[in-house]
């Protein structure tokens, strides 16, 4: 099986590791964050 993070382009992936690293979080952080504010709508 191909790892999640060979499956998004390398440009989203550097800009997630720079957001991750600005605001201390891990990719479950902001994974968790983007599907709690996902479902609310």
């Amino acid at each position: 099986m191909e790892p999640f993070s060979s499956k998004i382009e390398i440009a989203l992936r550097d800009r997630l590791d720079e957001y991750l690293q600005a605001n201390g979080m891990t990719v479950v952080d902001f994974l968790d964050a983007a599907i709690r504010d996902r479902l609310q709508k």
